[in-house]
């Protein structure tokens, strides 16, 4: 790979753009619409509690469905993602960036005094651009810090498949690509069956929302949990069945 096309892959585009806004647009509508189970998340200190609406599995199963139809139509095309890798890669982090920065400005002239969305402000710009000022910032009702982890989530999945669409396209497809999809999907798909429990973790309870989290949710989760799939795409490695099966029995053990 040249630095001249590793240059241009990288800027961000107007379909890359368009990609991430589509993704995100319906994952606010889905979730906000869709019938899932509404949990409680953990008592804060003015006594309050945010509830969460656990419906990403239906949520992701849905997008899925949508997608494979409209591949499978000709509407779209399942390689799209992984044809624009590093675009979107460049879209996502600027879009992380710029929320964060939103985010910061906002917290900065908050003045409401809940648990939720009182300001911290140390006074340090770096520190809190970084860690956020705000517990659980809100935009048009949708609690942020819990949608940007359902977002990562799901877009590490979208990442994989589009990557393995792109294998078969390319005859490509071994078993190495083929046990690491099998093993990210069951890895996914447990999260969201079990996606209350996230309602509970650290990161929902305690750290504010910054670009840590916003960057950690939206960039590193998708983009380098997805890495092996990137690289299995342009090298095989072609796995003998003993292999196969202690690869399996590890994963199932871990």
């Amino acid at each position: 790979m040249d630095l001249g096309f590793l240059l241009h892959a990288i800027i961000p585009s107007v379909d890359s753009a368009a990609i991430l806004i589509t993704f995100l647009t319906y994952l606010a509508i889905a979730g906000s619409i869709l019938p899932g189970k509404v949990v409680p998340g953990a008592v804060l200190q003015d006594g309050t509690r945010l509830h969460y609406r656990c419906n990403g599995l239906f949520a992701l199963t849905l997008l899925v469905a949508l997608l494979g139809f409209g591949a499978y139509m000709n509407f779209i095309s399942a390689t799209v993602i992984s044809d624009r890798g590093f675009e979107l890669l460049s879209t996502t982090f600027i879009f992380s960036v710029l929320v964060t920065s939103a985010l910061y400005v906002a917290g900065c002239r908050s003045r409401n005094k809940s648990s939720s969305l009182k300001p911290h402000v140390t006074g340090n710009l770096i520190h809190d651009w970084w860690f956020g000022i705000q517990l659980n910032p809100q935009f048009m009702a949708i609690d942020l810090k819990f949608f940007f982890v359902r977002a990562g989530m799901m877009g590490w999945l979208l990442i994989n498949l589009s990557v393995l669409a792109k294998s078969i396209q390319d005859g490509t497809l071994c078993r190495s690509m083929i046990l690491y999809q099998l093993f990210c999907a069951a890895y996914i798909l447990d999260y969201f069956i079990y996606e209350e429990y996230m309602t509970s973790t650290w990161d929902i309870i305690a750290e504010r929302l910054g670009f840590m989290l916003v960057f950690g949710d939206l960039v590193w989760i998708p983009f380098t949990f997805s890495i092996q799939g990137w690289w299995l795409l342009h090298n095989q490695v072609e796995l003998p069945t003993a292999t196969v099966i202690a690869n399996c029995i590890i994963f199932l053990i871990g």
